[in-house]
């Protein structure tokens, strides 16, 4: 009899457990994610850009390790509260760097256009080159309504905006040739952050 009542109090117990867990629907988080687009500084067109996907932080800060091109230089900016990169790219003296990372970008017909203008936000310059060039021309000058206005347009852009709406939109100067630099080479990164 004590054997039939442990049998029947396990049965219940493994039915009870099995119902308990049939109940519980995973519930995936909000996935953080920080949108790439490419401007060209000097035609402001936007030429692409990446959505990239990261482990989950509470705020968005970038830093930039830069080395100088005496020849051959780099500048890669890292999303610092997951330490992982976001842009990595070579700078050439009398040359030009290219884009390591992301390894590619989404053309900009993969992104959808939609009818309404979204509203400028407010801009952050994420990093100024200083000592080997004179770039203070150009930060000084950034006509931040035309570099929005290469990608106000974007559907992507306004559900990035939709939901982080009190964001400063983070923007980069890419100069992948210095030196005898030409700035019709040079791209203004633009970094939004759902």
């Amino acid at each position: 009899m004590k054997k039939n009542i442990l049998y029947l109090a396990l049965a219940i117990f493994v039915s009870c457990s099995d119902d308990a867990h049939t109940d519980i629907v995973p519930v995936e988080p909000e996935a953080n994610k920080v949108l790439l687009l490419k401007v060209d500084l000097t035609t402001n067109d936007f030429e692409g850009g990446k959505e990239l996907e990261f482990v989950d932080a509470d705020s968005f800060t970038i830093h930039a390790d830069y080395d100088s091109p005496f020849d051959f230089g780099s500048i890669k900016l890292i999303y610092s509260e997951t330490n992982t990169t976001l842009f990595d790219a070579g700078i050439v003296w009398s040359g030009l760097g290219t884009i390591t990372y992301p390894e590619s970008l989404d053309m900009p017909d993969a992104f959808t256009p939609v009818g309404v203008n979204v509203p400028m936000p407010e801009f952050e310059m994420v990093f100024e080159y200083t000592g080997d060039i004179d770039y203070q021309y150009y930060y000084d000058n950034v006509d931040y309504s035309a570099v929005w206005g290469a990608i106000d347009n974007l559907d992507i852009v306004k559900q990035y905006r939709a939901a982080n709406p009190g964001a400063k939109v983070q923007l980069f100067l890419y100069t992948p040739s210095v030196g005898v630099g030409n700035p019709a080479e040079w791209d203004w990164i633009i970094f939004l952050k759902n």
